[in-house]
């Protein structure tokens, strides 16, 4: 099957919740679930949400008032089946159990798509917003319910352009923020859902794809982002910023993070959170193929950055590299830790059927992930050796925190054919004089780091 993880949450008792779809390659019919995994990492239970005249995924999961939670379910066509496009809020209890309590909205019958999201407002109504998809351009729209899921508000946006909404809050005077997802856009609405305003190109250093925020105050938020380095769109990385309001854009810290020689981008679905404003996580994907997002067949890593308040890079780790991963939604843990969820593509073992995996890392509060006996386990790299396999050279990342570091390459016989002293987070090797073949590398310095592997010269 291939699966994909949307989002996740966690209990106040360390149990963690990932919902996202399941379905068979290559087949447009999705299946809904929901995994529950425990403090120890071991899956528990986990449920599927099935219509057989329509495709269903729980895109979201919110904390109820009560014990529980609360899923907010996409539905859409399957042919030949019709007007099966829209959304269910639905109750499930901590085991897994839906309730009865729940609610269908449907969208007029020319819509066949959407992508949604769902959210508490100020006075604990549901706010379900997105956008649908016609036969010509998507159109966002926003409906909010109380707590029972009675619809007390709704819009389509017909007549205000292609708008596609990432993130909401509703402002304390009930007006709703908004930004874009794929333009650098702030949307105001107010509380009978009419646009106020659209500030276009307004997001500081017109950062696009804005995959993650965090407010840190009622006037004030974190935001991730997709980051087009001088504005070349062959170049992708990750952008953040802290904002002081919500659309004066005058005040703000920024950084960036990525490489020149790959596509770095941020989780689709949440790339930061914290639970101290002085521990924050971004997260993402190195080498991520923006042409074959899902199912590339070349190596790629997450990626997870630890900053301080202002946004000034601690450390940055790097997980995978021996499939094709893709970093969904990361969530900081009660426990100064934090999660990352996504998808694994095994090229290697299956490069011609289209299936992934459900990929899921805790790490602790410095982004190592232990066994009890302390040891790190071997996915965690400092640094990592790319490309892989390479030609005529080959290039390291190391992480900033290790600011000198030392290359060897040995060939099978362990006999060393280079060596390179690095200062700093970067290197490129000149590997033309090697024989084709497979080589060992070690990377080492006085600071921890000692990352050891293979390198293939084709």
């Amino acid at each position: 099957m291939d699966r994909d993880a949307v989002d996740i949450i966690e209990s106040d008792s360390g149990n963690l919740y990932i919902t996202g779809f399941s379905r068979e390659p290559e087949t447009w019919h999705f299946k809904g679930l929901v995994y529950k995994i425990n403090s120890s990492g071991q899956v528990t239970d986990s449920t599927f949400i099935v219509s057989h005249d329509s495709s269903v995924i729980v895109n979201s999961i919110l904390p109820d008032t009560s014990s529980g939670y609360i899923l907010g379910v996409k539905t859409s066509n399957t042919i030949p089946h019709p007007n099966k496009c829209g959304f269910v809020l639905k109750r499930m209890d901590t085991n897994l159990a839906i309730t009865s309590s729940s609610n269908h909205f449907l969208f007029p019958e020319e819509y066949i798509d959407a992508e949604l999201k769902i959210q508490t407002g100020i006075n604990n109504n549901i706010l379900v917003f997105g956008y649908i998809f016609p036969s010509t351009s998507p159109r966002m729209f926003l409906y909010e319910t109380d707590i029972n899921f009675d619809s007390l508000n709704a819009k389509i946006y017909l007549n205000d352009g292609a708008i596609l909404p990432m993130k909401l809050k509703q402002l304390n005077n009930s007006n709703y923020w908004l930004i874009g997802e794929l333009k650098s856009n702030y949307i105001l609405i107010d509380s009978l859902l009419n646009i106020i305003s659209v500030e276009q190109g307004v997001i500081p250093h017109q950062m696009n794809g804005s995959y993650g925020v965090k407010w840190d105050s009622d006037t004030s938020f974190y935001l991730a982002a997709d980051y087009l380095f001088h504005q070349r769109t062959t170049d992708h990385d990750i952008g953040f910023l802290h904002q002081f309001h919500p659309f004066d854009t005058t005040g703000y810290y920024f950084n960036t993070w990525g490489t020149l020689d790959t596509n770095d981008y941020p989780g689709f679905w949440g790339a930061l959170d914290y639970k101290n404003k002085d521990s924050i996580f971004i997260g993402g994907t190195k080498n991520i193929n923006v042409f074959n997002l899902n199912f590339s067949p070349t190596p790629s890593w997450f990626v997870l950055l630890q900053t301080d308040s202002m946004l000034n890079i601690r450390w940055e780790r790097f997980y995978g590299g021996d499939a094709y991963y893709n970093m969904t939604k990361l969530i900081a843990t009660n426990d100064g830790g934090c999660i990352m969820a996504g998808t694994r593509f095994d090229f290697n073992a299956h490069p011609n059927v289209r299936e992934r995996d459900i990929y899921i890392l805790k790490v602790n509060a410095e982004g190592l992930i232990t066994s009890a006996n302390g040891q790190i386990a071997p996915t965690v790299h400092d640094a990592i050796v790319y490309p892989n396999p390479g030609s005529n050279h080959l290039k390291i990342r190391v992480g900033v925190q290790h600011k000198q570091s030392t290359f060897k390459l040995f060939d099978m016989t362990g006999r060393q054919v280079l060596e390179k002293h690095i200062e700093g987070r970067k290197a490129e090797i000149n590997t033309q004089f090697l024989k084709s073949g497979t080589y060992v590398y070690t990377l080492k310095n006085n600071s921890g780091l000692n990352e050891t592997g293979k390198w293939v010269k084709q």
